[in-house]
Parts: structure tokens; sequence; C-alpha cells
């Protein structure tokens, strides 16, 4: 029953945001900041020979430039597909925090505690992140959820997987994937699990053969990535090699505040801190492994930020490098809070325990009504403009299917949506998207009618 309860309470949290979110994406449609630059080049290459042109051209991410590719406007131009990118991010999430929670709890997938524990794991990460749009709504941003639900789904088989054909196949095969899907992704989980594994090394003062393996696969996958033809293309920025690694600790601090300002991730540790996952290590880590490990994390957090100070071209952190950040920093932050759990000898009553679960719980619910995503999200919905900017949206572009090669004015969209709008077709048809979307319809030219 108690279990029920706290079930009930989290299906309420996660609930609002997988309603307004499933709504919402009703509505989505491509952005022309990229989704048509990704799509005409997927049309005239081929996904792979697409994914080819990107990799010499900007990025050393392969499998991320795989994901972009993938683009809907590729097979079809109805821009009803778009919608299914943020489901299957949203179902994919879920079905990753169920496996996750199964193991760690150790209990069967269906039972209620395992439920509301992925169902609060993902919702937190939802009503947290600053770039949710970016992660659900924009498909040239969807890469960025796919590579962290990789991470996940890494750990969960590294440490929970058995079977040998998992463990010597699919595990390799998601490294792979999870050094090509984020820059940000493969320094920070390079720099954990990387010094994880030279700790056991020396503890053990053997290397196991699955490590030979796994790090092979890693050297190539981090090789892919670092001699990318595109990776010099995209470096535009050149900043001295101590001006950089400053600007990184600087950017480093002022993230690790905004993190620190989130009531959710508090919330959510004194939780684990509490209560963990139930059980008790018989051998829990000392003191000196907990605080190596906290280290460890930070050094990984630091590292992410050195690309963007040293080389790449980018103002300020894009929002959806920071919801990565983030939501590494909240798997973090929760594994260090269980280790000291199992360390501190301090345990709630039994009678106790639940009431307590309530109250933080009962403090949780309140944050959906303070996430800026959520209220956008309701008010778009609810007041229709979402829908009538994603009418607009589809007319103006049905004009662009019409048998004509000749250049095309297009009407401006009126109903501006501050959810899925993000910026306007440029006057100027030599402006980037206008050339991207012109290639994709076979127009000699297109740009916003200038009225």
């Amino acid at each position: 029953m108690k279990q029920t309860v706290l079930l009930f309470l989290a299906l309420v949290f996660w609930g609002m945001m997988a309603y307004l979110m499933g709504t919402m994406a009703l509505a989505n449609g491509p952005n022309i900041t990229d989704d048509f630059c990704f799509a005409w080049v997927g049309k005239e290459y081929g996904i792979l020979g697409g994914a080819y042109q990107y990799y010499i051209g900007w990025s050393g991410r392969y499998f991320g430039n795989v994901i972009l590719h993938l683009n809907p406007l590729i097979f079809s131009p109805d821009f009803s597909y778009f919608k299914w990118g943020t489901w299957f991010i949203l179902i994919l999430g879920l079905a990753n925090a169920l496996y996750l929670f199964k193991n760690l709890f150790q209990k069967s997938i269906w039972h209620p505690q395992v439920i509301w524990a992925a169902l609060l794991f993902q919702a937190i990460g939802w009503y947290t992140i600053p770039g949710f749009y970016e992660w659900y709504f924009w498909f040239s941003g969807l890469f960025y959820p796919l590579s962290f639900q990789l991470v996940i789904l890494f750990f969960n088989l590294y440490y929970y997987a058995t079977s040998r054909w998992v463990r010597t196949i699919i595990l390799p095969l998601v490294l792979f994937f999870l050094i090509g899907s984020s820059e940000v992704t493969m320094i920070f989980f390079s720099a954990v699990f990387g010094c994880l594994q030279l700790y056991q090394i020396i503890k053990n003062r053997k290397i196991e053969p699955e490590l030979w393996l796994l790090g092979t696969v890693w050297v190539i996958g981090i090789a892919i990535v670092i001699l990318a033809p595109g990776n010099t293309v995209r470096a535009t920025k050149h900043v001295a090699l101590m001006v950089g690694i400053w600007d990184a600790a600087l950017k480093a601090c002022q993230q690790f505040y905004l993190f620190l300002k989130e009531p959710l991730f508090w919330l959510a540790n004194g939780w684990i801190l509490l209560f963990g996952t139930g059980n008790k290590q018989l051998k829990p880590y000392s003191w000196s492994i907990i605080i190596g490990i906290a280290g460890i994390i930070v050094l990984g957090y630091y590292l992410s930020f050195l690309p963007i100070s040293l080389a790449l071209d980018e103002t300020g952190i894009p929002k959806r490098t920071l919801s990565l950040l983030f939501m590494y920093l909240f798997m973090g932050t929760g594994y260090l809070s269980y280790l000291i759990h199992q360390q501190i000898n301090v345990s709630i009553p039994i009678k106790a325990q639940f009431p307590v679960q309530i109250a933080i719980m009962l403090l949780i619910l309140p944050n959906m009504h303070f996430s800026k995503s959520a209220r956008l999200m309701a008010d778009e919905i609810s007041s229709g403009t979402a829908f009538q900017f994603a009418k607009e949206q589809k007319a103006r572009f049905l004009l662009l299917q019409k048998p004509t090669p000749e250049g095309v004015e297009l009407p401006a969209i009126l109903t501006k949506s501050a959810f899925l709008f993000g910026e306007e077709i440029s006057t100027d048809s030599s402006h980037l998207w206008c050339k991207c979307i012109a290639r994709y319809y076979d127009k000699k030219f297109i740009r916003l009618k200038n009225n």
C-alpha cells in the first residue's frame, strides 16, 4: 500500500509533463535551423553519405552524424513524422530508467518501487534541464538525450549484465556508439570510466580480458572523433592554452552554481542519502575511495568544458550541452549520495520511513509549477497557439511542394510560438537556412516576403 501511494504521487509528477510533451509533439515540425540542411544533404548523399560529409566538414561525432541525417524529411515532406522523435526519446528514456532501477533495487521491473523511481528520475530531468526544447522538440538536437541514454545503458550492462554475448557484442557496440554520439559525453565518460578502470588495474595488478576489448573499442572511437577532418573546419577559435584552461574553470563553476540552485536535485539526493536502495552493502567503500570518486566526477565535469573554451566557435555554452552536463552531475551526485548512505550507520526508524518519504514527495510535487518549459507548453496548448503556428508553418511549406523550379517568396508566420518558433526565414536568399530549404525543395531560391 505504501509503495502504491508513492507510485501514484510519482505518476502525477511524471504524467503532467508527459501529457504536455505528448500533446505538444502533435504540433511539432521541422525547425529551419539545421533541420532542412541535414534533410537535403541526406537526400543528396544518403544517410551514411550525409554523415560522412558532416564528418569531413564539421564534426567528428560519427554516431551523432548518422542520427542527424535520419531526419524524417529525407523520407517524406510530411511534417507529422516529427512528433515521433519526441515520443521515441520519451519512451526510450522511461524503458532505460525502468531497467536501471530494476537492477539497482533487484526487484521485478513491474514492482511499484522500480516504477515510481524510474518516473521520478526521468521527470526530474524534464523539469530541470535548461535545453528542454532542444532535447525533445528539435530533431537536430535529439542525439543529445540519446547520448545520455547510451551512458546509462552502458553502465547498466557493464555492472549488471551476465550474458556472455551481451558483454562481448552489445556492450562494446554501446560503447562505440556512445563515444561517437557527443564530444561532451565522450570526454565526461572517458574521464570517469577511465579513472575507475585505472584504479581497478592498480588494485588487482592485472587487466581483465574484457577490458582489453572495451579499451580497444574506446581507443578506436576516440581516434575516429579526434582525427576527423571536420574538427579543423569547426575549430575557428584559437585560444592560448592557459587562457582556455582558466576560462573552462570559470564556466564549470558558473554552471555548477546553477546546478546547486535546483531544489529537485537536492530533494532527490536527500532521498538517496536517507534510503539508498533499501539494502546496505556488506563492505561499503571507504571515505578515501568516496572522495576519490568525487574527484573523478569533478575532473570529468571540468574537462567537458575544455573543447568549448579552447577551440569550438561557440558563443557561450549551448543549452543542449548544458543539459547533458546537468544530467551527468545529477547521476554523479546521486551515486555519491548512495555511497555515503552505505558508509554512514545512521538509519531512519522503520515507522518513520514512510512519513519521511511522503514529506519529500510532497516537496517534489510543487516543482511542477516552477518549470519554465512546463508553463510554456501548458500556455500554448490551452491557448491553441502551438497548433495555429503548426498550421501556418505547414501551409507555408506546402507552397514549396508545387512543381515550380523558380524562386519562391514565403509569407511570414503570424502566430509566433514561444516554444516551437526558433527564428524566421531571412529576407536574404543567400542565408544558410534559405539555401538549405531551397536545395531541399529544388527551388532556385527562397526568401521571406518583404512586406
